[in-house]
C-alpha cells in the first residue's frame, strides 16, 4: 500500500495545489491551537482544584493547632503550679536543713 508513496510526490503535490497546502496548515494550527486552548483549561481547571484542597486542608490544620495549642497551654498553667508548689516545699525544706546545720555549729 505504502510501496509507491514518498514524501517527494506529496511535496510535488502541495506546490502544485498550494491552496490545499494553504487550507492544510489551517487546519493544523486551528487544532494545535485548540489543543492547547483544552491544556491550558484543564491547567486552569487543576490549579483551582488544588488551591481549593489546600485552603481546605489548612482550615482544618489552623483550626487542629488552635485546639492542640489551648489543651498544650492548659497543661502547661496547671504544671506550671504544681512546680511553683513544689518548688516553694523544696524551698522551705532546704531553708530548715540550714537551719539545723547553723544550729549545730
Amino acid at each position: 500500500m505504502f510501496e509507491d508513496f514518498s514524501l517527494e510526490a506529496l511535496v510535488y503535490y502541495l506546490e502544485a495545489h498550494s491552496l490545499i497546502a494553504v487550507l492544510l496548515v489551517v487546519m493544523i494550527v486551528m487544532f494545535l491551537g485548540s489543543l492547547l486552548r483544552k491544556l491550558i483549561k484543564i491547567a486552569v481547571i487543576c490549579g483551582l482544584l488544588f488551591l481549593g484542597s489546600l485552603y481546605y486542608t489548612n482550615i482544618e490544620a489552623s483550626e487542629d493547632w488552635r485546639v492542640r495549642a489551648e489543651i498544650v497551654k492548659g497543661q502547661a498553667a496547671v504544671l506550671g503550679k504544681e512546680a511553683l508548689k513544689k518548688g516553694a516545699e523544696f524551698l522551705q525544706e532546704g531553708k530548715k536543713e540550714l537551719d539545723k546545720q547553723l544550729e549545730a555549729r
